[in-house]
């Protein structure tokens, strides 16, 4: 229901560079569930002040959903993937050279057998590394718009695109 919070959108796409940014639509989010902490903590403060500070986890949860920065670049001038994250003031970035980048993988995520809350399954799009761990992109339940950004990066970053569509399904959960 909520995939489309924390998703990563092509931002900017030239010949030699590719920019991945977050959706509009988190900022929009997060700065909804400060409003709605907000009304209902003033609400809950006319009833008792204890009361009002309820709602404070959703006015924070909402101000990290607000203030979350994602940002990949793939520059093929340059050689390198840049990445930066951040949320509230805190960041983190790093630069990893191109060719330690081996494909760009798109896998079925197994559904658990008898969950109510997962419908089916829902698929996964990360960079493959040649050194150290994997580079998470996105997931979505439909394989489509994680495919256009994979086809995106392999072509600019000239790695292959390997895609698992065949759902698994989790007997041990």
């Amino acid at each position: 229901m909520f995939d489309w919070i924390g998703s990563l959108r092509v931002a900017e796409k030239s010949r030699h560079r590719l920019v991945l940014g977050l959706a509009r639509a988190t900022r929009l989010a997060g700065l909804a569930m400060i409003a709605i902490g907000v009304l209902v903590a003033t609400w809950f403060a006319a009833i008792s002040l204890w009361l009002a500070a309820i709602p404070g986890f959703l006015i924070v949860l909402g101000a990290v959903v607000a203030t979350l920065k994602r940002e990949l670049v793939f520059d093929r001038e340059e050689g390198v993937l840049r990445m930066s994250q951040s949320a509230l003031g805190i960041s983190n970035s790093s630069v990893v050279p191109l060719f330690h980048l081996r494909a760009v993988v798109i896998i079925a995520r197994p559904a658990r057998m008898g969950s109510r809350f997962h419908s089916g399954t829902g698929f996964v799009a990360y960079v493959d590394r040649r050194v150290g761990d994997a580079i998470f992109l996105d997931e979505a339940r439909r394989s489509a718009g994680l495919f256009r950004m994979a086809e995106a990066i392999a072509d600019l970053a000239e790695l292959r695109l390997e895609y698992e569509a065949a759902p698994v399904i989790d007997e041990t959960a």
